[in-house]
């Protein structure tokens, strides 16, 4: 008998009759019906959320791969698929607070760092918004030209000289230069690199691509500060009850 439905992953189907020869299927969660030759295609919905799980649990592409028993290209296409189809950013409106700081990852080598940047609302606990390139003016101008969407009140940063010359731009906003109103968004820092492999700072993972940094950014936005995994983890456990 067929081990789950194509479709939703259930575990509890059952035979269906034939057709063209082939033993049909039907699931007794969904009601899809499906034939063997349907059902050798891919692995089950239940897995590859599991497997979102893991990489959003801390877990890297190759230690997710060995734990199911399947290719780290194949984890790294559900991760990527799942993210992409999860990107989520809060809508813009009115805030009071936005704390702005930087971290470094490695793309492709290890010489080769680009900078993470991101915006915080320190009043909702919120990651609003971010940005990846270098560590310049640039690069921060394209964050602020977003931002400039959200009614903004105060900005908090450290004492990066790039901040003062771009925020005097955006004179509706009052700038506060100090590493002591940025404490939210450094413990924001720390918790992106304690759940996610990719971004430890003794890891051995470099990104392969500067869109997977980007997806992982979507995760962690959406699972673990402005939202949680309990969802995920229902809908999960959902496909195998």
């Amino acid at each position: 008998m067929a081990e789950c439905c194509v479709k939703c992953g259930h575990p509890h189907v059952v035979k269906n009759g034939f057709v063209a020869g082939r033993q049909r299927f039907k699931c007794k969660s969904c009601h899809y019906q499906f034939t063997t030759e349907k059902l050798e295609r891919g692995k089950p919905l239940w897995m590859k959320l599991e497997a979102v799980l893991l990489y959003i649990s801390g877990l890297s592409l190759n230690a997710i791969a060995e734990n199911l028993d399947v290719s780290a290209q194949a984890v790294l296409n559900w991760v990527r698929d799942f993210a992409r189809a999860n990107i989520e950013k809060p809508e813009p409106g009115k805030v009071v607070v936005v704390e702005l700081d930087e971290f470094w990852h490695f793309v492709e080598f290890k010489k080769n760092r680009i900078w993470i940047w991101k915006a915080y609302d320190r009043d909702h606990g919120q990651l609003i918004d971010w940005e990846l390139g270098n560590r310049d003016c640039e690069t921060v101008e394209r964050l602020l030209e977003r931002l400039a969407q959200w009614q903004v009140t105060v900005y908090c940063t450290d004492g990066w000289q790039g901040f003062e010359s771009l925020l005097d731009e955006h004179p509706d906003a009052y700038h506060v230069a100090t590493k002591t109103e940025t404490k939210a968004i450094e413990r924001n820092n720390s918790d992106h690199r304690h759940w996610f492999a990719r971004f430890k700072r003794k890891s051995k993972v470099v990104s392969k691509s500067l869109e997977m940094v980007d997806l992982t950014m979507a995760l962690f936005a959406k699972f673990r500060v402005n939202g949680n995994i309990e969802l995920l983890r229902n809908w999960r456990l959902s496909l195998l009850t």
